[in-house]
């Protein structure tokens, strides 16, 4: 058998890959021109044969050595001292393992106990020590098994791949349950007893060792000290991991190969490779970083070997700058020495006028002061004449106030005048007054006079009592009688609203689409809403959206609707169906866009293809079939059509009963020879067929009941039912018609008390009314009474007034004491309007004299004007002296604050130099003139345009490279020593990791390609290398014809019954290497044909049955007859079943019984003893 071929990384002619980035940096400094060659291109993946590995790390033995005391920091990957290739080889050979007198090797499981534990009760069982074949059908509990020894053993939920929830795998309707594993221990020992209860209401778990409480990190050391490996895939694959152990990727499958490798001594290829993969990825970033860094130098001093020249130019250009701002810090200082000299020259000018206009102002003085006095006599004058005019003002107000005082007391004359015409008037009215009321009084007296009589008034009150006591009876009597018939009539409305509610139900009862409708609501609560609102809304859509197929499908024969229903999954029935685009748009817009319901809705589309039957009716029926399952369905054709497309019913045939089925003539049709006949259903079963895809493609055939129909089963309602509702509602309307019949009885009783009621009001009116005419004479009497006491009371009051004469006199004396006053009040004015006159004739003397002040004041003033002319022409030549004086003065402090400014601005270096410059001047007496300085600037800065302008940030960026330079040149060099650590690092791993992998997988290799001999096929496992050691992974090429070449193991290449015989050919040939104490496979061979499947199983008893073999379970529900079978097997069979007994029964004493009755009798006799599965 040809040896696994290895793939290594070999570097190309033009590469060295032994070169270090320090050194690959050297050849690239050699040719600048270069530089895109010299960077390390991509690693290359090349194919190549070679004969060993050992020598591979030979030209870096020196290196590593030479290393040792650089890598004093770096931890050792080698704890263990290298094991050389012939040991390595020989620790993969199979070995005697340490077994005790019962053959158990320690770590192994000697029993298994389950309580409440997912589908047991309670399950006590003892495994063997070598292959335990766990059979039973499906749904008896045999992955319950590998549950309970993973989660027994301390694993978590999640690595069954099922719940993620410990108590979920309590037992349903139990609160409490537990797991016990027994292992077997070392040394002949008491064995290990682990314990572990799980509770329904919580997510923790309680542990114990051997009878005492313990934590779960105790238990999971127990089990790494013998080796157990519950995470690896190879070792433990429960029945849910399966497929992601067959979906595993090349390089998760080699982490997982190595884990097979732990415990045979030959080294941790684990730790080893996980070591590799990230100090490989830090290499790699390492080298990249260093790299980066030698070429961002390199590109600094290239820039700055051509910017060379600029920085010269640059050094000139700032030569020139200096000098010419040692000018601008000269020009200043000589502009502000200029302007000193003239502000000297102003000042001495500004004061020779001033003294002028004193002179001038001082022969001035004289007329000035007569002009003073002259303006004291107006204002004194003018003070007096305001005085005057302010009196006269007084004496005029006088004047109003005396004449507001005459026109009050003419009023008050008015006023008495007036009241005493009112007192006349009055006398008058009273007088008239006192005869009526003296009238009305004789009139008062007369009615008075005659008091009519209250007699008969108390009888009339008697009467009218008694009656309304009788009335008041008889409403007592009314309101019970109205009681009575109120609860009558309630219990008749009652009685009437039961029977409306029991003929509902009953016409509910014909309702096919109602009940199912009903029974929807408790499917799928949301699609039947979703229903219900597409119903409401059916007009918006341009054709009729058709309900799911749980509402719309009828099954024209009850018996067929089992069949039926089990052929229509549950996402069909739950369907609806547009039968356009448009409608489509509309229907998920309004219920998924505007609800948010997840529902289904779809809008299919049909091909001819899609429902064209391979077989008609008749033919089928030839067959034995009573049709195909589409023609027993009743429903739109649309829905027809869709169930065609995606259910297949056209091409599924179904009968009731076998009678007529004819195998022979199924299996030589047309139809199963296309394998276009996959599906039939007979009775209460389904019957699927199924070809293996290699060897002689033998069909097998799976069998499964068909459940009841929950959906279909529109059988009429059962008749006791209805003759229930029926004997109800007669029941309700013998009641209703006996109430009726009592409240007809009180309809004349209700009728006699309304009239009594009736005579009683209206004898109590007749009363009422005699009263009322007793009362009404009595107030009369009353009222004539009280008015005659009123009358007499106010003739008392009109006659007592006093008369009106002592107020006319009164009056009269008031007018003539207002007219005195008014006398007095003339006088006054007259006197007012005398003194006002006097005081205005000396008011126009005072203006006169003030006239005349003003006279003399103008003369005065022509005499003073000849001076001020004088006095202007000196301000005037004096302002202008001193506007030149004030600007001279501003403009030398400006220039002497602009020089102070510039020069403390000037950087200390250019102060130096102008302070040495002003002394050398100071001592020479040569100085400049400020033309002279400004010619000498203006040569400079021709000088400064000739050399063209450099940026000082090209300057700046110069010195910063420099500076960076040095910087990444003592970076390099301390990461080259750390890269050159690292790779040493590396490579003393990789020497001891990657030859004793390449054994492992050569053993693998050679274990798996003998076991695809005994298929008559090829197989055989080789190692993938990439510079990124994750990358490193398992390829397994296959061949499973003659004419095919050995082909990579994908899931496009082969089929899957291929790749899961692959599959556990794969584990078996790892079994054989792995030193853990068990291993453990559930159902892994599932879509194998029998051939396959016995091959497997005869090489699975041949591997693990040996001496050397570790205990193994292997968990299937297929059984294939005549199975070999080895001593050191054992075989645990799960049964169940409707004639198994709760709780006695002995499965091995039943086999020997029905053993013993075979041989003694030559009729097969029903056994029917009940018995319970145990294993023992």
């Amino acid at each position: 058998m040809p040896k696994p071929s290895l793939k290594r990384h070999v570097p190309s002619s033009d590469e060295d890959e032994s070169a270090s980035p320090k050194k690959q940096q050297q050849l690239h400094d050699s040719d600048d021109d270069d530089d895109d060659d010299r960077k390390p291109s991509p690693s290359r993946l090349i194919n190549e044969e070679v004969n060993s590995v050992e020598g591979d790390n030979d030209d870096n033995d020196d290196d590593n050595d030479n290393d040792d005391e650089n890598n004093s920091d770096q931890e050792s990957p080698f704890n263990n001292p290298l094991m050389n290739q012939e040991d390595v080889a020989e620790a993969l050979q199979p070995q005697q393992r340490n077994r005790d007198s019962d053959n158990f090797i320690p770590g192994s499981i000697v029993r298994v106990v389950l309580h409440n534990f997912l589908t047991y009760d309670h399950v006590d069982f003892c495994p063997g020590p070598y292959l335990n074949m766990i059979i039973g059908p499906n749904g008896t509990g045999k992955s319950t098994i590998v549950c309970g020894i993973a989660l027994g053993l301390g694993a978590g939920p999640k690595i069954l791949g099922r719940s993620s929830d410990v108590n979920a795998f309590v037992k349903q309707d139990k609160t409490q349950g537990y797991i016990e594993i027994h292992l077997k221990s070392r040394n002949s020992k008491r064995n290990h007893v682990i314990r572990r209860s799980i509770n329904s209401t919580d997510k923790q778990s309680k542990y114990e060792v051997d009878g005492e409480p313990s934590k779960l990190d105790v238990i999971k050391d127990i089990v790494h000290s013998y080796g157990i490996q519950i995470g690896n895939l190879c070792s433990f694959l429960p029945q849910d991991k399966v497929s992601q152990f067959a979906q595993m990727s090349p390089s998760t499958l080699l982490l997982e190969t190595q884990k097979v490798a732990e415990g045979t001594g030959i080294g941790d290829l684990t730790q080893w490779h996980n070591d590799l993969i990230a100090s490989g990825k830090d290499l790699s970033t390492q080298e990249a970083t260093l790299n980066s860094i030698i070429n961002d130098r390199n590109d600094l001093q290239q820039l700055n070997r051509s910017q060379e020249r600029e920085i010269e130019r640059y050094k000139t250009r700032k030569a020139i700058e200096k000098k010419i701002n040692l000018l601008n810090l000269m020009i200043p200082f000589s502009r502000y020495s200029q302007s000193k000299a003239q502000y000297d020259q102003a000042k001495a000018n500004r004061k020779r006028l001033n003294e002028n206009v004193i002179k001038i102002e001082r022969e001035n003085l004289p007329l000035k002061k007569k002009m003073a006095e002259y303006d004291v006599m107006i204002e004194a004058s003018e003070s007096r004449r305001k005085e005057k005019e302010g009196l006269i003002e007084e004496k005029r107000h006088q004047l109003k106030e005396v004449n507001k005082a005459l026109e009050q007391l003419v009023k008050h004359t008015e006023d008495a005048t007036t009241k005493i015409d009112d007192s006349e008037r009055a006398d008058l009215r009273r007088v008239q007054q006192i005869e009526k009321i003296k009238l009305q009084i004789v009139e008062l007296e007369h009615t008075v006079a005659n008091k009519p009589s209250d007699e008969g008034l108390a009888e009339l009150d008697d009467e009218i009592n008694n009656i309304k006591r009788r009335i008041a009876q008889l409403h007592q009597d009314g309101k019970q009688f109205q009681d009575v018939r109120r609860d009558v009539a309630s219990e008749q409305r009652d009685l009437l609203h039961d029977i409306q509610g029991y003929q509902k139900t009953l016409n509910n009862m014909d309702n096919v689409r109602h009940r199912r409708f009903e029974k929807f609501k408790t499917f799928d609560e949301t699609t039947a809403r979703t229903v219900d609102i597409i119903g409401k809304n059916q007009d918006k859509f341009g054709s009729r959206v058709y309900d799911p197929a749980f509402l719309e499908v009828r099954v024209k024969d009850q018996s067929y609707a089992s069949a039926i229903e089990s052929l229509i999954n549950y996402n069909v029935m739950k369907t609806i169906l547009c039968q356009s685009q448009e409608d489509y748009d509309i229907a998920t817009k309004q219920i998924i866009d505007k609800y948010h319901f997840r529902v289904n809705i779809v809008q299919p589309v049909f091909n001819a293809r899609e429902t064209e039957q391979y077989m008609s009716r008749e033919e089928i029926q030839e067959l034995g079939f009573d049709g195909f399952a589409i023609d027993f369905v009743d429903a739109p054709d649309f829905i027809l059509n869709y169930l065609k497309k995606v259910c297949f019913l056209h091409k599924i045939p179904i009968a009731k009963t076998s009678d007529k089925i004819n195998m022979k003539a199924i299996e030589e049709s047309r139809a199963f020879k296309s394998k276009e006949l996959r599906r039939y259903l007979i009775g209460t079963e389904s019957h699927t067929y199924s070809w293996s895809r290699y060897g002689r493609q033998a069909a097998t055939t799976t069998t499964t009941f068909i459940r009841p129909s929950r959906v279909f089963n529109d059988a009429s309602t059962d008749n006791e039912e209805r003759h229930g509702l029926e004997m109800r509602i007669e029941d309700c309307r013998s009641k209703s018609a006996e109430l009726e019949g009592r409240i007809n009885e009180m309809i004349p009783k209700e009728r006699e008390m309304r009239t009594q009621e009736s005579t009683y009001k209206q004898e109590i009116a007749a009363f009422d009314e005699k009263k009322r005419k007793i009362q009404r004479a009595q107030q009369e009497y009353f009222k004539a009474q009280a008015t005659l006491t009123s009358n007499k009371k106010h003739l008392y009051q009109l006659e007592s007034q006093p008369s009106s004469h002592l107020e006319k006199e009164k009056l009269k004396r008031l007018i003539c004491k207002i007219t005195r006053q008014r006398a007095g009040e003339v006088e006054a004015y007259t006197e007012l309007v005398g003194d006002i006159s006097e005081i205005i004739d000396e008011s126009e003397l005072l203006v006169l004299s003030e006239i005349q002040y003003d006279a003399n004041k103008r003369s005065l003033n022509a005499h003073m004007n000849e001076y001020n002319v004088r006095l202007s022409d000196a301000s005037r030549e004096l302002n202008k002296a001193d506007d030149l004086y004030k600007r001279i003065k501003g403009d030398s402090t400006q220039y002497l604050k602009a020089a102070q400014q510039q020069l403390a601005q000037s950087s200390e270096e250019l102060r130096d130099d102008f302070i040495k410059l002003r002394e050398r001047v100071s001592q020479t007496g040569d100085e400049q003139s400020l033309e002279e300085l400004e010619d000498a600037l203006a040569v400079e800065k021709s000088n400064l345009e000739m050399n063209s302008n450099i940026s000082s940030s090209v300057v700046e960026m110069y010195e910063e490279r420099e500076r960076m330079i040095e910087t990444q040149t003592k970076d390099i060099e301390n990461k080259q020593e750390d890269y050159d650590r690292k790779k040493a690092y590396i490579d003393g791993v990789r020497s001891q990791w990657e030859p004793t992998l390449l054994k492992l997988i050569t053993a693998v290799s050679d274990r798996f390609g003998r076991a695809f001999e005994r298929f008559g096929c090829a197989g055989e496992v080789k190692l993938y290398r990439h510079t990124d050691y994750a990358q490193w992974a398992i390829e397994i090429y296959v061949k499973f014809r003659e004419s095919e070449s050995l082909e990579l193991l994908t899931h496009q290449r082969q089929s899957g019954g291929e790749r899961s015989l692959s599959t556990i050919l794969y584990l078996m040939s790892l079994t054989e290497l792995s030193k853990s104490p068990f291993s453990l496979v559930d159902e892994i061979n599932q879509g194998m044909d029998s051939r396959a499947e016995r091959l497997v199983h005869n090489q699975m008893v041949q591997v693990t049955c040996q001496d050397f073999s570790s205990q193994y379970f292997l968990i299937t529900p297929k059984l294939l007859p005549n199975l070999t079978y080895h001593p050191k097997m054992k075989v645990l069979c799960v049964n169940n079943g409707e004639w198994l007994d709760e709780t006695r029964g002995n499965l091995m004493l039943l086999l020997n019984e029905h053993k013993k009755a075979g041989a003694t009798s030559t009729t097969n006799t029903p056994l029917k003893t009940r018995v319970k599965a145990e294993a023992s």
